[in-house]
Parts: structure tokens; C-alpha cells; sequence
């Protein structure tokens, strides 16, 4: 593992934290984050087995004065363990209905899996994940609760701003209020397709592997209900 030492914490400048959970239109938001902000201001962050930014592992100590806006894959625990983050520093996400984001998830890696394997690429990874039903794949546990596990180390109450993505246009102009933003446009991207129908015995089975998100999810939309009241 390639991490820094939790001591050695990376400067930055940063001014927005977008964290991205997968299948939650994180792509749409990250092309509408460079509008805003400027292709050169907003960096790809993620935290896995290395700090990796815009695709190379990065093991610098500070970033580029450049670099307003951070957006990718990391919890937000280990952005805080690994970066001096200011006190105050708005940090955003979305949220989806926990059981439709893993048959997404499930969905989207499939169709990955069936493009290389046309074009005779080999991913072993990949293809080790998918040599499973929909329901072997909820049933890992690194695909369970994964959108608590982007959440460990913060609370939605914390949060400047938490979408959901069945409301995205809505919830991205109040966003765009409440961030002064100007102008900018919705693209879409990442879309999976058309997908299987899954029963409803197995949406519920999902869901009971998801009881943590679901817990979430569920305080997410009372949050929003409530604002949506306070600004009637």
C-alpha cells in the first residue's frame, strides 16, 4: 500500500468536496463541477489501495494552487485522514434508492464486462466480480452498505448538500442556489441502459443486505421533505 503516513497530511486549496458514490451520477456532476469551476480547477480524487488523482497515483505533499474543486471515490474518513481539510469546507454527495443503485452498479459492470470481452480484452478483476448472479454480487460484502461506507466519518447532517438522483434536476438547482452558481447545463452520462425487470423477492432481499444505506437514505429524504416545507 502505497498511502502517505496519516501524519504527513497533503496541502491543498480546496474550496468543494464532491464525494461520489458509484451510480449516482457522479460523471453528470463532475462535467457540470469543470463548467462551473474550469476543466483545470476540478480534480478526479480517489482513495483506494493509493491516493490517486486525474488516474496516476499521486504521492506529492501539496496539491496545485490550481485545484478548487475535488470529486471521486473516497470516504469521507479517509479524505480527512490523508488531506488538510479547512473547517467549513462544503462538501456535497448523492444518494439513490439503495437497492436501484447495486442492480445499477450490478447492470453497468456487466455491460463493461460483455464490451471487453467483445473486443477481446481481458480483465480478470472485472471478470471475477461478474461470474456472479445479481444476487451473489449484493451479497458481498464490499457491495454491501456502500453508500454508508462513503458516508463513515460524517453524518448527512454534516454535509453542505445531499442530492438524490430521482430529483436530480430539482436538487441540482437548489445546489446552484445555494453555491451562487450562474449558469450551468445537466448533461447525462454513465447511463446503463435497459435493464433486466428484478422481481420484487429480490429487490427485497437486496434491500435486507442494505438495512445501514437504507437506514440513510431513509434521514436523506425526511432532510429534503423538510427543506422542500421550509421553502414552501
Amino acid at each position: 500500500m502505497n498511502l502517505l503516513r496519516k501524519s504527513d497530511k497533503i496541502a491543498n486549496n480546496i474550496e468543494l468536496i464532491s464525494l461520489h458514490i458509484p451510480k449516482t451520477a457522479g460523471t453528470s456532476f463532475r462535467n457540470i463541477l469543470k463548467e462551473v469551476y474550469g476543466s483545470s480547477h476540478v480534480a478526479r480524487l480517489d482513495i483506494r489501495k493509493n491516493i490517486e488523482l486525474n488516474g496516476k497515483i499521486y504521492k506529492g505533499s501539496k496539491l496545485k494552487t490550481g485545484v478548487r474543486v475535488i470529486h471521486g471515490h473516497f470516504s469521507f474518513q479517509n479524505l480527512s485522514e490523508y488531506f488538510e481539510i479547512s473547517e467549513g469546507t462544503p462538501v456535497i454527495t448523492w444518494f439513490r434508492d439503495p437497492a436501484e443503485r447495486v442492480v445499477s452498479n450490478f447492470y453497468y459492470l456487466e455491460k463493461i464486462l460483455r464490451s471487453k470481452m467483445n473486443s477481446q480484452q481481458k480483465d480478470l478483476n472485472l471478470l471475477s466480480k461478474m461470474q456472479k448472479t445479481l444476487l451473489e454480487y449484493a451479497a458481498t460484502d464490499v457491495n454491501r452498505n456502500r453508500m454508508s461506507k462513503f458516508m463513515t466519518g460524517t453524518s448527512p447532517e454534516d454535509l453542505f448538500f445531499i442530492g438524490l438522483t430521482d430529483h436530480y434536476e430539482e436538487d441540482m438547482k437548489e445546489l446552484a442556489r445555494r453555491l451562487n452558481w450562474k449558469s450551468y447545463s445537466v448533461p447525462k452520462h454513465n447511463i446503463t441502459g435497459t435493464k433486466p425487470i428484478v422481481d420484487n423477492e429480490t429487490l427485497d432481499k437486496i434491500k435486507e443486505l442494505n438495512l445501514a444505506d437504507y437506514e440513510i437514505y431513509n434521514k436523506i429524504l425526511q432532510m429534503r421533505k423538510e427543506r422542500l416545507m421550509s421553502i414552501s
